[in-house]
């Protein structure tokens, strides 16, 4: 996705930064090159990493595949 589709405050599916597997993620700040998430849902596998960043990561914008549903770990 590109800058200017993603919304802060919406959730997205993406891969971010030093994370193994895709999480689903509330956007909390958009920068130039990439956005600051608040994680949501994740996968077991990555749960210390996520506990490390305090629930927060970073993802590039061509990492988000799109808008999640929240109720569901993958839309």
């Amino acid at each position: 996705m590109d800058a200017e589709t993603v919304v802060l405050g919406k959730a997205y599916e993406c891969q971010p930064v030093g994370i193994k597997r895709r999480i689903v993620g509330e956007v909390i700040s958009k920068m130039e090159k990439c956005v600051v998430l608040n994680v949501i849902r994740y996968d077991g596998i990555d749960y210390e990493d996520i506990e490390e960043r305090c629930g927060r990561v970073v993802a590039k914008y061509d990492e988000i595949y799109g808008p999640a549903l929240i109720d569901c770990f993958f839309s």
